[in-house]
């Protein structure tokens, strides 16, 4: 099924006929913002009624050790109670540098963008954050009523801090 997955978001690339843009453009800096609000703010902070704004009532989240997370009331919860309520407070980095856009486009009209990268995990240690470890995403953004919408989250290739 993840290979199903992939292979739409490949797909869904290849299609956009549109290469990765520029860290300067307007649609990257919207996505840097957004995955600011996705994670620092929602995950770090614990303030995940963030989300209502930014995460699709149908959001698909694949995750390869956790699962599937399917809505995003269900995405808050696990957030809540698998993060927020966790004695060890993870937190997240995006990896400088790491972060790429793709647009989506329909008939010259932007309809979503794709957005990868990879990111660290901490965990608090001894009141210290030490590497916990790493992973890689992609994230199917879509305009719905000229808002950012979070429909699919694929989450992978987690490892553990070397």
């Amino acid at each position: 099924m993840k290979k199903i997955i992939i292979a739409g978001f490949a797909l869904l690339l290849y299609a956009s006929g549109k290469a990765q843009v520029s860290d300067t453009t307007s649609l990257f800096k919207t996505m840097k913002h957004l995955d600011s609000l996705l994670f620092e703010t929602g995950f770090n902070k614990c303030q995940v009624s963030v989300y209502d704004n930014i995460v699709s009532d149908d959001l698909e989240f694949y995750h390869d050790v956790g699962g599937i997370t399917s809505g995003k009331a269900a995405f808050k919860a696990s957030i809540q109670n698998n993060i927020c309520n966790n004695s060890d407070q993870p937190k997240r980095r995006l990896v400088k540098g790491s972060m790429q856009v793709y647009p989506l486009y329909k008939n010259q009209q932007l309809y979503g963008a794709i957005q990868e990268g990879r990111h660290v995990f901490f965990i608090l240690s001894n009141g210290q954050y030490k590497k916990s470890g790493t992973a890689k995403f992609t994230e199917l953004w879509l305009l719905e009523n000229n808002r950012w919408k979070l429909k699919r989250v694929l989450s992978f290739d987690h490892k553990a801090a070397q």
